[in-house]
């Protein structure tokens, strides 16, 4: 990973630059998955300093000439040598923006409901970040509905989370909907600056499994030592999946194992020869991590950029991807 020098600029509301942070003596800043993402800085005091003001003024990231991060300044404070600054990306808007109509969506899937819920948000606060909307990577679609003024944004964001929304800030313009499952890259344990753990679980071990919906139930079992860990799926409509015993006995053959998996420490730095990017570090992505005889296949759930004058540091929490089964996909609901 190549890590240039970074720079930090001031911009009115509009993007136009107003000046630039001139010797950082310390920043941070972040990436998430369906949370606000965050920059801080410490410098000495700037010419600008006195005049910075939240949410009229944003800030900029930059590394080798290349936007990593842009959003709305949140507090300032200074004294007469220094300065601190804190940011945060467009999704802040969502607890300061009342929902703004009144509106149903009838069976869509829930990437492009948020996305005109986004897109009267950021036009209301004047900002220019169209989102993106990734392809649907499932069968389930939705009835969704909202009254204006009730709720704020983020309320809606939330019940959309519930039925599978994925969302994150990239470079200031919203990304919603799920990644491609395939890995974006390739990375092994000299990659990472911690050791990594195996871990052996059993939570989440299923080996009778009933799916149960308005218009009957099929229960699915199958022999693991003996064990009798019970669950059960709801399905709206069972005619919605293209076989039901099919699905179910997918669903129990998947739930009934006891699996080993890699566990990589929260925020592991990766080391300056791991094969990935700044660029390409987007929450959501899934990357295969290969450690201990062991290769798995990991979704990043948070980036970490900081620095200081002894360097910069890229930091990644990685987390088990949503593998869905087809009843899931389809909308079946997991007790």
């Amino acid at each position: 990973m190549k890590l240039e020098t970074p720079a930090f600029a001031i911009h009115d509301k509009d993007g136009a630059q107003l000046g630039v942070i001139e010797c950082p003596d310390r920043f941070s800043w972040s990436r998430e998955l369906n949370e606000v993402s965050r920059l801080s800085l410490s410098a000495p005091a700037q010419e600008l300093s006195p005049v910075l003001t939240p949410w009229t003024h944003w800030v900029s990231a930059w590394h080798g000439g290349q936007l990593q991060w842009f959003g709305p300044v949140a507090d300032v404070n200074r004294d007469r040598v220094s300065m601190q600054l804190e940011a945060r990306d467009v999704a802040a808007f969502m607890w300061e923006t009342r929902t703004l109509t009144t509106r149903q969506w009838s069976q869509l899937d829930v990437a492009p409901i948020a996305a005109d819920m986004w897109r009267e948000m950021l036009a209301l606060q004047r900002v220019d970040a169209a989102p993106v909307v990734l392809p649907s990577r499932t069968e389930s679609r939705f009835d969704f509905a909202v009254s204006a003024n009730l709720k704020y944004v983020h309320q809606e964001m939330a019940e959309l989370t519930k039925l599978g929304l994925r969302w994150t800030v990239m470079r200031g313009r919203p990304v919603l909907g799920t990644q491609p499952a395939a890995p974006a890259a390739e990375l092994e344990e000299c990659h990472m600056s911690a050791g990594i753990q195996i871990r052996r679980s059993g939570r989440g071990v299923k080996t009778d499994v009933r799916v149960q919906g308005k218009n009957g139930a099929h229960t699915e079992r199958v022999n693991l030592a003996g064990l009798q860990l019970q669950g059960i799926v709801n399905l709206d409509d069972l005619f919605g999946v293209s076989n039901i015993q099919r699905a179910a006995a997918q669903y129990v053959a998947r739930t009934a194992r006891i699996r080993d998996e890699l566990v990589v420490p929260s925020s592991a730095t990766l080391t300056p020869d791991a094969p990935v990017e700044l660029d390409m570090l987007m929450p959501g992505i899934n990357i295969a991590v290969s450690a201990l005889g062991l290769r798995t296949v990991l979704r990043i759930d948070q980036v970490q950029v900081s620095g200081s004058a002894s360097g910069t540091e890229v930091a990644v929490t990685l987390a088990t991807p949503d593998n869905l089964s087809e009843l899931e996909k389809a909308g079946g609901q997991v007790q």
